[in-house]
C-alpha cells in the first residue's frame, strides 16, 4: 500500500549555485536539506505486472539467498558475499566484468554516521564525465583502464535486508522515468574524511543529489524479506542521466513492535565491452 512519509531533499537554494554542497554529518545534513512529505507507493504490484523494472524505472526486485551467516562480519562479507553479488550482477545485466567498489552494513546503531540509515535523498556518483570516473575505479581495482578502452560502464547498487524483514526504515527509490536532468546537482559526501580537511575532500569523487520536483514518483518494497534484493542503477554511460535517487524513510505503517531494519548495500561497476 502507499504511505505518506517525509524525505529530505537538497535545499532549492543550491539549484543554480556554482559551488557544491558538502554533507557528511547530521549538522551538514540538516543545514543543506529539508523535509518534504511525499507519497511512496508499494512497488510490488508494479514489478509483478511488469510496469516497473530495471530498464524502465531503474530498479528491480530479485529473489536471492546468500550463504553469509553474519553480515556484520566484514571478512565473511568480502569472502562470500562479494563473489555472490558479482555473479548475480553478471546474470542480471549481462556485464562482462563487475567490480565491487564498496559495501555498507547498516543497523539501528546511529553512532557512526557512515553506517546509520541514510536519511536524505542521494545518488552515489556524479552524473558528469562517467568514463573518467570509470577509469578511476578501474585503476583503484588494480586494473589497467586501457584494457577497457571503448567500453560502456554502469554503476549499480544492491540492497538486501538481513536478520529481519525491512518494515521499519525501508528504502525509498525515485522512479528514474520521473527524474529530469535539471533535478540533479553534484554534492560532496565528506563523511569518510574531515570536512575541514580541504586537501582530503578535494580528492574525493563527487556524488549527486536531487532537488525537489513534485513530479517525482516514489516507491518502496513492502516488508522486504532477507531473501530479496533490490537491484538498481546509479549511472550508465549507455543512458545519459540514468539514476535512481534513494533514501531511508520512517514507515508510518510499521507496527511499534516491528524489529529494526538491518541491511547491506553493495556498490558495483559493471563493464560492457564494445565489440562492434
Amino acid at each position: 500500500m502507499a504511505v505518506q512519509a517525509e524525505v529530505r531533499y537538497l535545499n532549492d537554494e543550491w539549484r543554480d549555485r556554482i559551488d557544491v554542497p558538502q554533507i557528511g554529518d547530521r549538522a551538514s545534513r540538516r543545514a543543506n536539506t529539508s523535509k518534504h512529505t511525499v507519497t511512496i507507493h508499494d512497488a510490488r504490484p508494479g514489478l509483478e505486472r511488469g510496469e516497473l523494472g530495471l530498464d524502465s524505472s531503474c530498479f528491480t526486485l530479485l529473489k536471492f539467498t546468500s550463504a553469509v551467516q553474519d553480515f556484520q562480519d566484514d571478512a565473511q562479507v568480502r569472502a562470500v558475499y562479494y563473489p555472490e553479488i558479482i555473479g548475480l550482477a553478471k546474470r542480471v545485466t549481462g556485464a562482462a566484468a563487475v567490480f565491487i567498489t564498496q559495501h555498507v552494513a547498516r543497523t539501528e546503531d546511529t553512532e557512526d554516521f557512515n553506517k546509520a540509515y541514510a536519511r536524505f535523498l542521494h545518488c552515489d556518483y556524479s552524473l558528469n564525465d562517467p568514463h573518467a570516473a570509470a577509469r578511476r575505479v578501474l585503476a583503484r581495482q588494480g586494473v589497467n583502464p586501457a584494457d577497457y578502452d571503448g567500453a560502456d560502464f554502469a554503476w549499480y547498487n544492491t540492497w538486501q535486508p538481513f536478520d529481519n524483514r525491512a518494515i521499519k526504515n525501508p528504502l525509498a527509490l525515485v522512479d528514474a522515468a520521473s527524474l529530469a536532468p535539471r533535478d540533479i546537482v553534484e554534492y560532496q559526501y565528506t563523511g569518510y574524511a574531515r570536512a575541514s580537511d580541504s586537501a582530503i575532500v578535494a580528492t574525493q569523487d563527487k556524488s549527486s543529489i536531487p532537488l525537489r520536483n513534485p513530479a517525482h514518483r516514489f516507491y518502496y518494497v513492502s516488508a522486504m524479506a532477507p531473501d530479496e534484493v533490490l537491484f538498481f542503477s546509479q549511472l550508465d554511460t549507455r543512458k545519459r542521466g540514468w539514476a535512481c535517487p534513494h533514501t531511508s524513510f520512517e514507515n508510518p505503517s510499521a507496527p511499534a513492535d516491528a524489529p529494526p531494519r538491518r541491511s547491506i548495500e553493495m556498490r558495483l561497476l559493471a563493464v560492457f565491452p564494445n565489440n562492434a
